[in-house]
C-alpha cells in the first residue's frame, strides 16, 4: 500500500478486517461466514467503497482502521459536497466502512447517531431519484419481435427469448440469467396449448434477505399473438437448444455459439439491448435496466395492482430510508425496480 504522511503502511487486507471481527467464534465458522454472508456482487462493491475510504486516510493521515466517527463523518460529507454524490452513494459508502470497522460506542458506524443523522441531512438535500422519469412502452419490443421462431437464428432466438422472460417476469439479469431448466422434455410440450410454464430461480434475488429461491410464471398469450408469445418462444428455444447443451446443464440460457454454456450477465444485457435497437428505442438514454420499470408500468396500465406488480418484482413496499414509511405508490411504479 501507499505510505501515509504520518509514515505507516495501510493495506486493505479485506479477508483479515472482516476475519478480526469474527476473532471469538471457530475458524470453521469464520470460514462458513466469510464466505456466504455477502453477495460476490455485494462484496465487490464494498471493497471498492473500502479501497477509496483507505485511499482518503492515505492522504490525510488517518488510520483506516480506527473507527474514528469524526474523520468518517467529513469523508462522507467532502463526498457529499465536494464531489456531489448522490445519497444513494452515501449509503453504499457508511455500509461498506461500516463492514470492516468495530463497533463504536456499541453502534456500528452505519448505525451511530452521529452518521445517521449525517445520512437524514443528506436525504433532505439529495433524496435519490427514479433513474428513469418515463419508460418506453414495452407493445414496441413485443411487436419487434413478432416473427415466426422458426425464421430466426439461434442468436437471434435467444435474444427474443431472454427478452420475454425478462418482460414477463420483471427479474434482474441476474435473476433471468440463473433460471432453472423445467424438469419435463421440451419436446413434451404442446406448444399451442400451453398456458404456462413454471421455472425455479437458481438464486436468491437481490432483495430477499430470507426465503426460498421462488419460481416463475412464463404465462402464454392469445393465440392470434402467437409469435411474440413467450411461452410458445421458450418452448421453441429449449427445444432447439436441447442437443447443444452439457448434460450437465441446468440453466435455461447458454451461449450461441460453441461450448454452448452458462451465459454471463454481460451477454443477458447485450442481448437487451440488441432487442431495444431492434424496436427502435432510444438506446442511448435506455438501457437493460429499464426492461424492469417497463414491465412494470405497462402492468400497471393494464390495471395490475402495486401489490400484485411488486410481488411478481419479488419486492416488498419500500421504505423510506430513514423514517421506515411506506412511499406513495404510483411512484413505486417508477422506482420499483
Amino acid at each position: 500500500g501507499k505510505q501515509s504522511p504520518t509514515g505507516k503502511c495501510f493495506t486493505p487486507d479485506y479477508l483479515a478486517h472482516r476475519r478480526e471481527q469474527l476473532k471469538d467464534v471457530p475458524r470453521e465458522v469464520q470460514d462458513y461466514i466469510l464466505n456466504n454472508e455477502l453477495k460476490e456482487s455485494t462484496l465487490n462493491a464494498y471493497e471498492a467503497k473500502w479501497k477509496l475510504w483507505v485511499s482518503y486516510c492515505d492522504k490525510n493521515g488517518l488510520n483506516p482502521m480506527e473507527p474514528n466517527i469524526s474523520a468518517i463523518a467529513t469523508y462522507l460529507h467532502h463526498k457529499l459536497h465536494v464531489q456531489g454524490v448522490k445519497f444513494t452513494t452515501v449509503e453504499n459508502d457508511a455500509a461498506a466502512i461500516s463492514k470492516y470497522l468495530p463497533l463504536v460506542e456499541g453502534y456500528s458506524v452505519f448505525n451511530h447517531p452521529i452518521i445517521k443523522r449525517l445520512r437524514k441531512a443528506s436525504y433532505h438535500v439529495v433524496p435519490p431519484e427514479p433513474k428513469y422519469n418515463e419508460f418506453w412502452d414495452a407493445e414496441l419490443v413485443l411487436k419487434a419481435w413478432n416473427t415466426p421462431n422458426s425464421s430466426l437464428s439461434l442468436l437471434d432466438l435467444s435474444r427474443k427469448t431472454y427478452t420475454l422472460c425478462k418482460l414477463m417476469s420483471m427479474g434482474r439479469d441476474a435473476d433471468v440469467t440463473n433460471f432453472q431448466l423445467p424438469k419435463r422434455d421440451p419436446a413434451s410440450f404442446n406448444r399451442d396449448d400451453t398456458q404456462f410454464i413454471i421455472l425455479k430461480r437458481g438464486i436468491l434475488t437481490k432483495s430477499q434477505r430470507k426465503g426460498c429461491k421462488g419460481l416463475v410464471k412464463i404465462e402464454a398469450f392469445k393465440p392470434e399473438q402467437a409469435d411474440m408469445c413467450p411461452v410458445r418462444t421458450l418452448i421453441d428455444y429449449l427445444v432447439r437448444t436441447q442437443p447443444l447443451r452439457h448434460k450437465e446443464a441446468t440453466e435455461v440460457f447458454v451461449t450461441s455459439v460453441k461450448p454452448h454454456k452458462l451465459i454471463a450477465r454481460a451477454t443477458g444485457g447485450k442481448w437487451l439491448m440488441e432487442s431495444l435497437n431492434r424496436a427502435g428505442i432510444d438506446t442511448v438514454r435506455y438501457k437493460g435496466h429499464s426492461f424492469r420499470g417497463a414491465a412494470a408500468n405497462s402492468k400497471r396500465s393494464a390495471g395490475a395492482s402495486v401489490e400484485r406488480i411488486l410481488k411478481e418484482g419479488i419486492r416488498s413496499l419500500p421504505l423510506h430510508p430513514l423514517s421506515g414509511t411506506y412511499s406513495g405508490q404510483e411512484e413505486i411504479v417508477y422506482r420499483l425496480l
